[in-house]
């Protein structure tokens, strides 16, 4: 097709400046080879994946950080890390929070809250936000930095209106927190029907520990019925603490 020839075109151009070590050449290759739009056809599969891991990694030698980050990911951890320590030193902001997650679940790395939350802060810095909630989450529990639930607030209020295409779990723990905050008055102005708007979100979203907040307030004002509904709930998605208040 026209589009096809246009792609080969630009790939044939961007592999005349890659062998003539331009990094974002040499990406671009890559990407190519990995995507089979542009690149030569009839290459089999295997040699194309070869081809393109040989270009990337021709393009992280030369500093690129996109191609440092994406060939860490096609790379064991323990082999990857230094890839990743390789593109956060340039501030990409997927390697840092990617190396704040190895330090926090010590994969490839010895665990260290501290310097799970150092790079997770750095990638907020730079604006991602699965590293707004995964630090929210470290300031709420008080690991590897002080406790701060008015900041753990604000930064799960910031991952909320920006995470679109979060996960239900991490939106339903962030709902969580959020509602904790309210009906604590720490970290947040206490306001007891926002707390329950957001426990009631979290509990849609699937989260357990809502489940039993729920079932708990439930039971305190006398609504017995509404209390099993949500203990059968929370002792169905595996929580002792359900089963024992059943």
């Amino acid at each position: 097709t026209k589009q096809h020839k246009a792609a080969q075109k630009i790939y044939l151009h961007d592999l005349a400046l890659a062998k003539k070590s331009d990094p974002a050449a040499c990406f671009r290759v890559a990407v190519c080879l990995g995507s089979g739009f542009g690149c030569p056809t009839g290459l089999p599969e295997d040699e194309r994946a070869a081809e393109e891991q040989a270009w990337l990694r021709r393009a992280a030698d030369l500093g690129h950080p996109d191609a440092q980050v994406q060939l860490g990911n096609l790379l064991h951890m323990a082999v990857a890390f230094s890839w990743y320590r390789k593109a956060a030193s340039q501030g990409h902001s997927e390697a840092l929070f990617i190396l704040g997650g190895a330090y926090e679940h010590g994969t490839g790395a010895e665990q260290s809250y501290a310097e799970a939350a150092k790079y997770y802060r750095q990638a907020v810095d730079k604006g991602h936000i699965r590293a707004t909630a995964n630090l929210a989450g470290m300031l709420t529990r008080g690991e590897g930095l002080a406790q701060d639930h008015t900041e753990a607030f604000k930064l799960f209020i910031i991952y909320l209106n920006a995470a679109d295409s979060a996960s239900q779990t991490q939106r339903g723990y962030a709902h969580l927190c959020i509602a904790r905050c309210y009906m604590s008055g720490v970290g947040a102005v206490r306001h007891e029907e926002k707390a329950f708007e957001h426990m009631r979100i979290a509990a849609e979203l699937g989260d357990s520990d809502a489940y039993f907040s729920l079932g708990h307030h439930s039971r305190s004002h006398g609504d017995w019925d509404e209390a099993v509904t949500w203990f059968t709930k929370c002792a169905q998605a595996g929580s002792c603490a359900g089963r024992v208040n059943l």
